[in-house]
């Protein structure tokens, strides 16, 4: 099963013509024959449920095992309300008591735990993408969600009950910068407490709650992290391209980053950026890359979407779906969002990469760090 799977992968990646298709083809040039490769027979509508209705909501297909249903699969694409689209898809498998729900575009793959609590994040439970993936990592993801031998079997909820707990703890890490800044700045009375007993030991006698507290507000503006999910600034509004320059930065140490690994910006905050003779002053790196992403899709609009294809660790750089990335930034005047929540070294590799796709040398860009 897998070889067929990777191999039909492998074409979509090639000829792009999946980037062409309405819904009506996605459904019969991708879905369903990737059901067909994963031993579903199409053409039983006792299986696959066309059309499937309920309480006045239709979805694509409702997949069905001896009558039970089990998965519903919605396709739809270029859908301007995403989250709308898929919390209707979660309330109507809820309702109807399905295991899994579906949502493609033909490219992107978002499965849902109708019976998860929480939210609609906290339902969501995996994505694929059948061209910025691996073929190899899509087609196993694939059998394990929606084989037909998983889904008889109930090993496509035990699938989805997996990566969802893989979900959460990567969400709960993805928040302890925030929880840390809540303890921090509290001051909380266990934090007061570990003080106190901390400095009986040292000096046989305990510190006066107060004086801990009091302690705490003095210092903990030092113990905070700057950068936070929860504390970041919503993104101003930027210009389509970049700017008129400001006066010429002061700087303290300029780079071109043809003469410098990305990792030599690691922990250095950025003062101004040079580009094509002209200094353009920033207050942080994400600025710098929006500033940049908001140029070239304005210089280079035909050829923008080129910029789908970049990706770190088989992470997107850019998507056009927001929920694809950990604090996007939509680029002016396009459809494509940027992710910003990277490291300066990231932010000077994805600019390197930016520079290259639009036909720029490494030394048209000078950064001055400070």
């Amino acid at each position: 099963m897998k070889k067929p799977l990777v191999s039909f992968v492998k074409e979509l990646r090639t000829s792009k013509k999946i980037f062409t298709f309405d819904e009506a083809s996605i459904k019969q040039a991708v879905v369903l024959r990737l059901l067909s490769l994963l031993e579903w027979d199409i053409f039983n509508v006792e299986e696959i449920c066309p059309d499937f209705s309920s309480e006045a909501s239709t979805v694509s297909y409702a997949l069905r095992i001896d009558h039970t249903s089990k998965v519903i699969l919605d396709v739809k694409r270029d859908h301007v309300d995403m989250d709308g689209l898929h919390q209707r898809l979660v309330d109507l498998a809820a309702r109807e008591a399905f295991d899994l729900c579906v949502h493609t575009d033909g490219q992107r793959w978002w499965f849902y735990l109708p019976s998860a609590k929480g939210g609609l994040s906290q339902k969501r439970c995996h994505v694929i993408d059948l061209i910025e993936q691996k073929p190899e990592d899509a087609a196993a993801d694939l059998m394990a969600f929606l084989s037909r031998e998983k889904v008889a079997g109930g090993g496509h909820l035990e699938a989805a009950m997996a990566a969802h707990q893989s979900q959460k703890l990567k969400m709960a890490a993805e928040f302890l910068p925030k929880a840390w800044n809540k303890v921090m700045a509290g001051p909380n009375k266990i934090l007061v407490e570990i003080l106190s007993d901390a400095t009986e030991k040292l000096c046989g006698c305990k510190a006066d709650p107060g004086v801990v507290e009091g302690f705490i507000r003095q210092h903990v503006a030092q113990w905070l992290l700057s950068d936070t999910t929860g504390d970041r600034q919503p993104p101003r509004r930027r210009e389509d391209a970049i700017p008129p320059a400001g006066p010429p930065a002061h700087p303290d140490k300029s780079s071109d980053i043809n003469g410098k690994k990305p990792e030599f910006f690691a922990d250095k905050s950025i003062h101004s950026f040079t580009f094509q003779g002209n200094t353009f002053p920033v207050k942080s790196w994400e600025q710098m890359l929006t500033t940049l992403c908001n140029h070239f899709a304005a210089t280079h609009s035909q050829q923008f979407e080129k910029v789908l294809w970049m990706y770190d660790d088989h992470q997107p750089c850019f998507s056009r779906y927001s929920d694809q990335l950990r604090i996007p930034e939509k680029v002016r005047k396009t459809n494509i969002y940027v992710e910003t929540k990277l490291a300066p070294e990231e932010i000077v590799k994805t600019v390197g990469d930016l520079l290259t796709e639009f036909g720029h040398e490494h030394e048209e860009l000078v950064i001055t760090t400070q």
